[in-house]
């Protein structure tokens, strides 16, 4: 008889069990395909994006105001640095900027998308036959003098190929213009637009490379110009005034910012001189009239003194008082003879006669002499008028003959009130960041992507672990039943 068959335990399940922990050092090397994968794409496009970064540089020019010009002190005027700063970035400076340096033409390179740019800039270029015809590779240039296009086709982009020998095309495709043209020789064009010049001065670059030509509006320029500079004064009341600029060409840059401290120094070299030159004018007029007025007194005086009949009034008025006091002796001694021969002598005798005219002719010559005598004491009050007017007016004239000397030595002078202390130079490290640094960057970036999608791969494991563990809790033990024998 056999024995009975005990009935067979059904295999226990561990229900408890949980999938491994998503952010263990095991669970994510497990992945290792998959961190690759996506750290490698990410960092390629992160590569790729940093080869595209145009680097930013920034220049600085520093101005200097001198409040106190010696030559000037009497038209010195305390400008405040503010006014300067807004005269800095005035539209009358930057638009004689933009004109100077042509910033309204814009010659642009075609260059290979993401990585053209780059190697521009590094002018490390490409083998030629590797290059690409239709664009610009390492240091390719073009110098175009004069482009002049109608109203209508301003903003319009135009592209330059360059051809064998010195020849280039200038085509716009939309339009349908076609201009061909060589090297130093100007380029004209009749559309039904306008007119079309074109001056290429200088060509460096392989045939076939293209440029883009654009001719923007001046005013539009001005504008984004204006509104790039950064002018500030350094410091309160320090009369020194910065003028910054950023941008992706540093020799632009540099000479922007020259230009834009010699423009503003010489229009207020202009400003200083135009003033100076109208003081100097209404100091000659004054000068002039001076002189005229002295001329006059000196004329007077003379025309008095002629109309007496001597050169010295006081002389003459000293002689006129001795000859005075002598007549006035003369007159007494020639009565008292008269009273004592009348003493003796009726009035008839001729003797008496004769006393008496001799008396007559002395009281004749006395009254003649002060009225003589009054007529220069009233030419004397003249003359001391005309002598006074006459010294005022001489002080006067020197005041205005030392001033007109001051104004001609300061228009024949370089003092100025404003100085560029330090000039730009071409700027030699962006302000971005460099590209080994991005490359890096782009390379954790990409590490860490990979590390994040293996993460979110082992929780989306995870996940549907446990939603299948909770699901075969909810299916009955199956149990295996024992048939007895």
């Amino acid at each position: 008889m056999s024995k009975p068959r005990q009935p067979l335990r059904s295999k226990q399940r561990n229900d408890n069990a949980l999938p491994e922990p998503i952010f263990r050092f095991t669970s994510i090397v497990r992945n290792g395909w998959l961190v690759l994968g996506v750290a490698l794409l990410t960092a390629l496009i992160g590569i790729l994006a940093a080869l595209s970064v145009t680097p930013v540089y920034e220049g600085n020019i520093l101005i200097q105001i001198n409040r106190n010009a010696p030559l000037s002190r009497e038209m010195q005027t305390n400008v405040p640095a503010a006014t300067e700063v807004e005269i800095l970035r005035s539209r009358s400076i930057i638009t004689r900027v933009v004109k100077a340096l042509q910033l309204d033409l814009s010659v642009e390179p075609k260059y290979f998308p993401v990585v053209g740019a780059f190697l521009a800039r590094s002018d490390r270029g490409l083998p030629e036959f590797l290059e690409l015809r239709g664009y610009a590779w390492g240091a390719d240039r073009v110098n175009v003098s004069v482009f002049n296009v109608p109203g209508r086709l301003l903003r319009q982009s135009f592209a330059l190929a360059v051809g064998r020998a010195g020849s280039f095309t200038l085509t716009h495709e939309t339009l349908g213009i076609k201009l061909a043209g060589r090297v130093g020789q100007p380029a004209r064009l009749r559309t039904r637009h306008g007119d079309i010049e074109l001056l290429v001065s200088a060509i460096d670059a392989r045939p076939g490379a293209q440029f883009v030509v654009t001719r923007n509006p001046t005013f539009q320029v001005v504008e984004q110009l204006r509104k790039s500079l950064s002018v500030t004064e350094n410091g309160k009341e320090s009369n020194v005034i910065g003028v910054s600029l950023k941008g992706s060409k540093p020799e632009l840059i540099s000479r922007i910012l020259n230009q834009v401290g010699d423009e503003y120094v010489s229009q207020h070299v202009a400003q200083k001189s135009n003033e100076t030159g109208r003081a100097l004018a209404f100091y000659d007029q004054q000068l002039a009239e001076s002189r005229q007025r002295m001329q006059k007194l000196d004329e007077r005086l003379a025309q008095v003194l002629r109309a007496h009949g001597v050169s010295d009034l006081n002389e003459e008025s000293t002689t006129l008082s001795q000859q005075s006091i002598a007549l006035q002796a003369k007159l007494a001694e020639a009565e008292q003879q008269k009273l004592e021969l009348s003493s003796r002598f009726l009035e008839q005798h001729p003797t008496v006669i004769v006393a008496s005219r001799h008396i007559q002719d002395v009281r004749d010559d006395l009254n003649r002499l002060e009225a003589r005598r009054r007529s220069l004491g009233a030419a004397q009050q003249e003359i001391a008028r005309l002598t006074r007017d006459r010294q005022a007016n001489s002080e006067v004239h020197m005041g205005l003959l030392n001033t007109q000397q001051k104004l001609a030595a300061l228009m024949s002078s370089d003092n100025r009130d404003v100085r560029v202390v330090d000039r730009a130079e071409a700027p030699l490290q962006p302000g971005t960041l460099k590209l080994t640094v991005m490359i890096v960057l782009a390379c954790l970036g990409g590490l860490a992507a990979g590390v994040i999608a293996s993460v979110v791969k082992n929780a989306i494991v995870a996940r549907n672990s446990r939603v299948t563990l909770l699901y075969m809790r909810d299916i009955p033990d199956r149990q295996e039943v024992t048939v007895s024998g």
